[in-house]
Parts: C-alpha cells; structure tokens; sequence
C-alpha cells in the first residue's frame, strides 16, 4: 500500500478491500456480531438485541440544499439502526471545528441537530468538542454514533422470487451536493432524513434492509449479493430517478446508481409481500418503487441491470466516484 487516497471512503471496491486488510486485526470478543452490516449487534435479555452504529460526516458544502450537515450526521446514524430492525434510544455527537469557522454556520448545524432529536424522540446523551488550527479540516467534521434495540434484527433468508424495493427517488442527495460544487442549477434537494416512521410500518414485512450511501445503490446491492451469493436483477425501466437527476448525471458524466442517497430505503421482501410493502412505502413518497428480483443462487454473488437494449453486469463502484458527499 503506497498511501491513502480518497478512493478508500467512497464506499467501492477501494473500501471493501480496505476494511478486509485491516478489519480482521481488530479483537471482536465472543458476543459482537454483524461487523460488516450497518450496526454492530450484541444479544441482550429477553431475546432482544443491542445494536450499535458509527459514522463520520465530513461533507462539502456544509450547508446544501435540503439541509447541512447536522441533518446529515443525525439522520446518518438513526438510519443505520433502524434498517437493523433497531428503535435508536441515543445518540452521542463529536465536533471537530476548524479555527475560524463562521459560528453562524455552526449555530445553524447545531439548530438542525437538536430539532430532529426532539421531533424524532431520540435523545444525545453525550459527546465532545475539539478546535483543530486553521486549515487543518474544512470547516467541520461530525461523528455521531448511535444504541438501537431490536426485537428482531433483518436477517432473514433470503430467496429466489423474492422482491427488491426502494422507497424513493435514486441521486437525489448526490445531485444536491454537487450542484454547489459544480455550480449549477437545479431544483434537486438532498433527500436526507431519518427514516424512523417508514421502517417501523415495513420491518415486520420485509427481509432485509439497508440505506444506500456511499456508493449508492450499486454499492448497497453489490453488498447483498456477495453477503448472500445470490445474482440480483434490477429494472433499468422502472428505476425512480427524477427528470433533472438523470440530466445532472448525464451533463457531469456520473452514473446516478453510485450516487449516494441520504433517506432512502433500499429492501428485499418476499414476492408476495411486495404489494404491501410498496403501499406503506408510498405514502411517504409517491416514487417508491419495485426495482427487480432475485434471480438465483451464484457463488461470489453479482447484480444484473437489465436494460432495453440487453443485459450488463453493475459492478461494485470503483475510483473517485463523487468524494465528500457524506
């Protein structure tokens, strides 16, 4: 290994192998489980399950449209406990500043942060603040972990037949992000949220489940195929992507599917469950859709995107995909 680059946080392949070199070393004790999902488990009393989550948001801009990066941390960390099958009962909240950062960005970050804790019910009990030098971050870094309880954690098996959903439009987040960086214009907003009330109408109707960001959708289910060794078909016909997604990722060059989403629900279900699933899924947002299948069982697992003009591989993101962005 020559260095560290920033391929190595964009969720692909980079990543992955990553995590593999380094991940293995670390000492797991003999109840922890789960290391690679989006919450660690540990079994607790009544056949229930702690679940707990970490991340770091280091996005750039700060403030974007549809929110900043407060909004981002918050709901970041509820919804890797919630796609467990988790109800987050705490959050803790680490700030890195940089000398010199306007306090009323700050003041705005922390505004966001504290509302969704009160309208969500879900408290911060704990955290810390460091200043670092001027120019040694941009602006600041947010770490947020997170403590969930489950009754059941999403683990089902999973099978032939079985349905893939998601619950809203595909980039909305990326786009957002990258209209600022770029400079142009859109009417695109981050579609960062806690998705709190959408899981608790699906989880008991659905196997798995996950929120696609970083590396996007691609990501998410290249993750799942390989986890489970199965081949994955996806829809290109029927993929929920707004108009002005499509020509954002069209005029920058950027495949929408390794996009990241920020409030998305990305779930597999069984075929005759789907129906239902999409209905709840709907009235939190009319683009919610059924986006493919699960094929069949394949050693080392794949994801195929069927298109009108034939079939093609989706491969797990590689290279810079769009740094940053969460």
């Amino acid at each position: 290994m020559s260095g560290i680059s920033l391929d190595f946080g964009n969720g692909g392949v980079e990543m992955q192998s990553f995590l593999q070199t380094f991940l293995p070393k670390f000492y797991r004790g003999e109840k922890w489980g789960n290391f690679e999902n989006d919450a660690a488990t540990f079994p607790i009393h009544d056949g229930k399950t702690l679940c707990f989550t970490t991340d770091s948001f280091v996005v750039d801009p700060i403030l974007f449209p549809g929110g900043n990066i407060g909004d981002l941390a918050f709901a970041g960390t509820v919804n890797d406990l919630v796609v467990m099958g988790a109800d987050p009962i705490g959050l803790s909240c680490a700030l890195i500043l940089e000398e010199g950062l306007d306090e009323k960005i700050l003041e705005e970050v922390l505004k966001s942060l504290a509302n969704l804790s009160d309208k969500f019910q879900i408290p911060i009990v704990t955290g810390d603040t460091k200043v670092m030098e001027k120019g040694s971050i941009d602006g600041i870094v947010i770490n947020t972990s997170g403590i969930g309880i489950a009754e059941k954690i999403l683990d089902d098996s999973i099978e032939v037949g079985d349905k893939i959903l998601i619950s809203g439009g595909i980039g909305e987040h990326g786009v957002a992000l990258l209209s600022k960086r770029f400079d142009f214009q859109t009417e695109v907003v981050s579609d960062s949220k806690p998705l709190v009330s959408e899981m608790k109408e699906i989880r008991s109707l659905i196997k798995w489940a996950k929120d696609p960001t970083r590396g996007g959708v691609a990501a998410s289910l290249n993750e799942a195929a390989v986890e489970k060794n199965l081949e994955l078909e996806i829809w290109d016909q029927v993929l929920p992507i707004q108009k002005a997604v499509r020509i954002a990722g069209d005029l920058l060059g950027i495949d929408i599917l390794t996009l990241a989403n920020e409030g998305k629900i990305l779930c597999i279900v069984k075929a005759g469950k789907s129906e239902a699933v999409l209905e709840k899924l709907k009235k939190y947002n009319s683009m919610a859709a059924i986006i493919g299948e699960v094929k069949k069982e394949k050693i080392n697992g794949q994801v195929i995107l069927k298109t009108v003009l034939g079939a093609r591989i989706m491969s797990m993101p590689s290279g810079k995909i769009v740094p940053r962005i969460c």
